[in-house]
C-alpha cells in the first residue's frame, strides 16, 4: 500500500519588497509539524535590495529544503508561474503546491492540515478564512465551496492555498499582465474552466498580515475593469448554460414537494436531475438558512405537486417556461395556482392577477417564493396561509393555465393534493424546535458571503435581467440554437421559421423556439418536433416601434420601455440565436454577440404602405445590422436588397422556401396520375389561398373573375380564406365573391386539408401587390396545381414562367385584371399546355427540399465551436500510509 508519509509538498513564496518579512514567514514555516515531506522555493521577482540576496542565500545555505530562485520583474503573477515551472523540472514527484506571500505567517499544522483536506476531499485546492493581523479583521468564507459564487460575486479564495499539483500539471497558471488587480482570482477563475473546485478547510492556523493601503486596495480601486477583464478572458464560465449549471448543484432554485411522498425534490435545471430531501432535512435547511445563511441552502421558490404532473410538464417541453413566469408571478402575487388542460390544436399559457378573498379552484400546481414563508413564520400568520386548502383564498393569488397536446400515456391519479402538502411542510416548519435558535450565529467569524438563497438574484444581475432561463448545458453537450418569432400560427414567416429549427436540429442543436409578443401557438403536425422547447413572452413586449427614425421607419431602441429584463434572462447563453421579425429584440443582438453568442436575423418580406412607399422589418434590421453575424432571406432579390444599404453578399444566405408540409408517397402517385388524365371539355379549377384583402390583390380577382364569367369561359372557383369585417355587408369580399359564383370558404391550416384543395384545383391565382417568396406556390407546385401569379418580390424567383407556372407582368390594376383573364383563358382552352405545366410543377417541386435549401446557412452554424468548462471527477484519497501523525482537534485554531 503507498505510504503517503513520502508525499511531497512544496511552499512557493513570491517575494518583492519584504526581505524583512520574509524571515518570519520561512521561520513559521521551518516549524511546521507534518509527516509529509515539504521543500520550500522562494521566487525572487526581480527585488534590487541587497538584503534580499544577504538574507536568503543565508537560509538557503542553512536549510536544505530552501531552494532560492531569481529573475526578472514579473508581477506576482509572474513570480508564481518562475516558481511552478521551478518546481514542475526540478521536484516531478510534488504532489501539492502552498502558496505563501511573504508577508504572511502559518501555524505549525497549517500544511498539515491542508494536504489532508485536500486528499480526503479530492478537491483540485484548499483554502481558509481569513484571520487577519496588524489590521485585526476576519472573515468566514463557507462552509462549503461555491463556483457560482467564486464567479459572480468575489473571489473568495486566497492565494494562500494549498493547491494540487495536477492543477498546474494542467496547464493552469497565473496571469503575468500587471494591468489586472485580480491575478489571484483571475487563477481561480482558470482552474474552475479546467474542471477543478475548491474545499474550504477551517482548521488552519493562516494569518494574513492586512495594512491600511495595499495591492488589493489598489485593485479594488478599479474593481469594475478588473471583473469585465475576468468577464472576457472566461467568457465560457460567465454563459448562463455555465452558471445556471453551478446553480443547479450548489444552491438549486426550485424545492418541489412531491405531494403524498414526503420529499421535496431540489433543482434548477430539472434534465440534470433532482436531490432529494425528507421534510425533516428540509426543515433543518430552512431554519439553517436563517440563521447562517452563507452556509445553508433553502431555495428561494416552492413548489407542490404531485410526480405525475412533474413528468408531465417535464414532457410538455413548455417546463423552463413556465418556472420562469412563475418567478415573475411570485413577484406579483403571494400564491400561484397552475391548472394543465389536455388540448390537440394549440399550446397556450394564460394568466390572471387576483385579489384577496378570491376563490380558487384545486390546481395541478402550487408556487409561492421562500421569501412569503419567512415573512408568515414572521408574523405569525399561518392561520392566513391556511385559507389555501379552503375555498376563499385570503392570501393574493394568480392562476397560470397551460394548455397543450398529453402524451399519450395514461396518467396515474394522485390521491394527494398539493395545497395539502404544501400546507403540511409550512406548517412543520413553523412549529419546528429549531425556529427558536434561528437568532443565533453559530459560526464565530463574521459572514462575508451573500446568502445561498439570493444567489439567483445575483445570477439575475450578472446577465442583466431575469428571470433566469433554467436551464445549464445539455448532457449531451449539444449546441443550443434559439429561434424568436412574433406570433405562432400558421403564417408563412413563421413557418419558414419553424423550417429553420428543424434544420438546425437536424444538425444536432437543441432547439428553442421563443414566442415573443404572444401566449400561445398552433400545432403544426409537420414541425411539432422541430423545437425541444418552447418558450411563449407577451407582457412587455410591444410588436412594433414607433420612432420613425431610421431612414424614416419605425425600429426599437434600448431607451424604450418593455422588460428588457426578461429578454436578456431568457435569450442569453445560446450559441445561436435566430430573430425572425422580432423588432423588440434586435437591441439586445450587440451585448448577446458580445457574450459569445452567434446572431443571424430571417427577413422575409419588404411591404409597402397604402401610399406604395417601402416599409417593413427589413428596415428595422438593417439600423442594427452591424449586431448580427448573418442574415437570411427568402430570395436572391431580397438578398441584393439588403446589399443596396450596405449590408455584404457574404453576411446574407438566400435560402429559397419550399413547402410548409410534406406529402407521402402515395398521395404524390395519386396526385401525378391524376394531372396526367384527360379532362377536355371540363370546367377549370382555379382556387386562392389567403387572406380576403389589398395586399392579396383580393379586388384584382374579384375582378378576373367577373370577366371570365362574362365571356362564357366554364371554371369552378374556390376562395379559402378570412377578412376583416365591415359593417357594411355589401362590401364583403366574401359576400362579393359569392355573388361572382366562387365558393368561399373559411381558412384551413392543417398539411393536409391544403394538399386536399390544391390537388383539387387546376390552378392557383395569386394576383398580390407585394410579396417575399410565398410557401403557397412551392406547396401549390408538389401536387401539381399551376401558380398564376403577379411577378411582384421574389415570385419570380420560384416560378419559370411557363415550365412550371405563369407569371403575370407587374403592373396597374386593370392591365394585371385583363392579363389574368386571358391567360386564365388559354389554359381552360388548351388543356395540353396545362398538363404540361402541371408537369413542369411536379419536376419542380421534386427537386426542392428544405436541406439543400438551408444547407450553406447550416454548414455555417456548424462552425460554432462552443467552449465548456471542463469536468472532473474527485477523488478523494484516505491517509492509510499517514495514519500515525496526529490530527488537529475540529474547529481547534477556526
Amino acid at each position: 500500500m503507498y505510504d503517503r508519509s513520502k508525499d511531497l509538498i512544496v511552499v512557493a513564496m513570491p517575494l518583492y519588497g519584504h526581505a524583512a518579512l520574509a524571515l518570519e514567514a520561512l521561520e513559521t514555516l521551518l516549524a511546521s509539524e507534518t509527516v509529509f515531506r515539504t521543500q520550500i522555493v522562494v521566487s525572487v521577482d526581480g527585488d534590487p535590495r541587497r538584503e534580499v540576496f544577504d538574507s536568503l542565500a543565508l537560509y538557503a545555505a542553512a536549510h536544505p529544503n530552501i531552494h532560492v530562485i531569481f529573475g526578472e520583474n514579473a508581477g506576482p503573477g509572474g513570480a508564481r508561474n518562475r516558481a511552478v515551472e521551478y518546481i514542475l523540472e526540478e521536484m516531478p514527484d510534488v504532489k501539492a503546491v502552498y502558496f505563501v506571500d511573504a508577508d504572511n505567517r502559518v501555524h505549525p499544522h497549517t500544511i498539515d492540515a491542508l494536504y489532508r483536506k485536500l486528499l480526503s476531499s479530492g478537491a483540485g485546492w484548499v483554502y481558509t478564512n481569513i484571520d487577519t493581523f496588524s489590521v485585526n479583521w476576519r472573515a468566514h468564507y463557507g462552509d462549503s465551496y461555491s463556483r457560482l459564487i467564486h464567479c459572480i460575486t468575489d473571489n473568495i479564495c486566497d492565494t494562500g492555498s494549498m493547491i494540487s499539483a495536477e492543477v498546474f500539471r494542467s496547464g493552469v497558471r497565473f496571469d503575468d499582465d500587471r494591468q489586472n488587480g485580480f491575478e489571484d482570482w483571475e487563477f481561480w477563475l482558470s482552474a474552475i474552466e479546467a474542471g477543478f473546485v475548491g474545499a474550504p478547510c477551517h482548521d488552519t492556523g493562516f494569518e494574513y498580515r492586512l495594512r491600511a493601503e495595499s495591492r488589493f486596495k489598489e485593485a479594488n480601486r478599479d474593481r469594475s475593469g478588473s471583473i469585465n477583464f475576468l468577464r472576457k478572458r472566461h467568457k465560457a464560465l460567465f454563459r448562463r448554460p455555465t452558471l445556471v449549471g453551478f446553480e443547479h448543484e450548489e444552491c438549486p432554485r426550485y424545492g418541489v414537494i412531491r405531494a403524498g411522498e414526503g420529499t421535496v425534490s431540489l433543482f434548477s435545471d430539472l434534465s440534470l436531475g433532482t436531490k432529494d430531501l425528507k421534510f425533516d432535512d428540509v426543515i433543518r435547511a430552512f431554519w439553517g438558512s436563517v440563521s447562517e445563511p452563507d452556509n445553508f441552502h433553502f431555495p428561494p421558490f416552492l413548489a407542490s405537486s404531485n410526480t405525475e404532473t412533474l413528468k408531465l410538464l417535464a414532457r410538455s417541453r413548455l417546463l423552463p417556461n413556465i418556472l420562469s413566469r412563475l418567478e415573475k408571478l411570485a413577484e406579483q402575487a403571494n400564491i400561484v395556482f397552475v391548472e394543465l388542460t389536455n388540448v390537440e390544436d394549440e399550446r397556450r399559457i394564460d394568466t390572471e392577477i387576483m385579489p384577496s378573498g378570491a376563490r380558487q379552484a384545486p390546481a395541478d400546481l402550487i408556487f409561492v417564493s421562500t421569501r412569503l414563508i419567512r415573512e408568515i413564520i414572521e408574523n405569525d400568520a399561518l392561520s392566513w396561509f391556511a385559507s389555501l386548502g379552503t375555498q376563499q383564498l385570503w392570501p393574493t393569488s394568480a392562476r397560470m393555465k397551460v394548455r397543450f397536446p398529453f402524451p399519450r400515456v395514461r396518467q396515474r391519479r394522485a390521491l394527494s393534493r398539493p395545497e395539502q402538502s404544501m400546507l403540511n411542510l409550512v406548517t412543520s416548519i413553523a412549529t419546528s424546535p429549531l425556529k427558536q435558535s434561528a437568532a443565533m450565529r453559530w459560526t464565530w467569524r463574521p459572514r462575508r458571503l451573500p446568502a445561498l438563497s439570493e444567489m439567483y438574484q445575483v445570477l439575475r444581475d450578472e446577465l442583466g435581467g431575469g428571470p433566469v432561463l433554467p436551464l445549464a448545458h445539455n448532457s449531451a453537450k449539444k449546441k443550443t440554437a434559439a429561434v424568436l418569432v412574433p406570433n405562432a400560427s400558421f403564417g408563412g414567416a413563421e413557418k419558414v421559421a419553424y423550417a429553420a429549427g428543424r434544420e438546425l436540429k437536424n444538425q444536432g442543436f437543441e432547439t428553442h423556439l421563443f414566442v415573443l409578443g404572444n401566449e400561445r401557438m398552433d400545432v403544426l403536425d409537420e414541425f411539432d418536433q422541430a423545437f425541444d422547447y418552447l418558450h411563449f413572452w407577451k407582457d412587455g413586449i410591444p410588436a412594433w416601434g414607433d420612432t420613425n427614425r431610421f431612414l424614416g421607419q419605425d425600429f426599437i431602441t434600448d431607451e424604450h420601455p418593455l422588460d428588457w429584463g426578461i429578454l436578456r434572462g431568457q435569450l442569453s447563453g445560446f450559441d445561436l440565436v435566430v430573430n425572425n421579425h422580432v423588432m423588440a429584440a434586435h437591441p439586445l443582438m450587440g451585448k448577446l454577440r458580445s457574450e459569445g453568442t452567434r446572431t443571424a436575423c430571417y427577413l422575409h418580406v419588404v411591404d409597402e404602405t397604402v401610399f406604395r412607399r417601402q416599409a417593413g422589418q427589413p428596415y428595422a434590421a438593417i439600423a442594427f445590422e452591424h449586431a448580427y453575424d448573418a442574415f437570411l432571406t427568402c430570395s436572391d432579390q431580397l438578398k441584393i436588397y439588403l446589399h443596396s444599404f450596405g449590408v455584404p453578399f457574404e453576411k446574407v444566405f438566400s435560402v429559397p422556401n419550399g413547402a410548409s408540409f410534406s406529402i407521402d408517397a402515395k398521395l404524390r402517385a395519386q396526385v401525378t396520375s391524376a394531372r396526367k388524365e384527360e379532362r377536355k371539355g371540363k370546367p377549370i379549377r382555379m382556387l386562392y389561398m389567403g387572406r380576403l384583402d389589398r395586399q392579396k390583390g383580393i379586388d384584382r380577382l374579384h375582378d378576373a373573375i367577373v370577366k371570365l364569367k362574362e365571356q362564357g369561359i366554364p371554371f369552378e372557383a374556390q376562395a379559402i380564406g378570412g377578412e376583416i369585417l365591415s359593417d357594411d355587408p355589401s362590401a364583403s369580399w366574401m359576400t362579393r365573391l359569392k355573388d361572382a359564383g366562387v365558393k368561399v370558404s373559411p381558412p384551413v391550416f392543417d398539411g393536409r386539408d391544403i394538399a386536399n384543395h390544391l390537388a383539387w384545383a387546376d390552378v392557383l391565382l395569386m394576383p398580390s401587390r407585394w410579396e417575399g417568396a410565398p410557401l403557397m406556390i412551392a406547396e401549390a407546385q408538389q401536387l401539381g396545381c399551376v401558380p398564376v401569379a403577379t411577378a411582384v418580390g421574389a415570385v419570380d424567383e420560384l416560378i419559370n414562367h411557363g415550365r412550371d407556372g405563369i407569371l403575370i407582368r407587374n403592373g396597374n390594376d386593370a392591365q394585371i385584371v385583363a392579363d389574368m383573364t386571358r391567360i386564365l383563358t388559354i389554359l381552360a382552352q388548351d388543356r395540353e399546355a396545362l398538363k404540361r405545366t402541371a408537369e413542369g410543377a411536379l419536376a419542380s417541386a421534386a427537386h426542392r427540399t428544405w436541406s439543400s435549401a438551408f444547407s450553406e446557412f447550416t454548414d455555417w452554424a456548424n462552425e460554432i465551436n462552443p467552449v465548456y468548462p471542463q469536468s472532473r471527477p474527485s477523488q478523494p484519497e484516505t491517509l492509510n500510509g499517514a495514519s500515525s501523525v496526529a490530527i488537529l482537534p475540529g474547529r481547534a485554531v477556526a
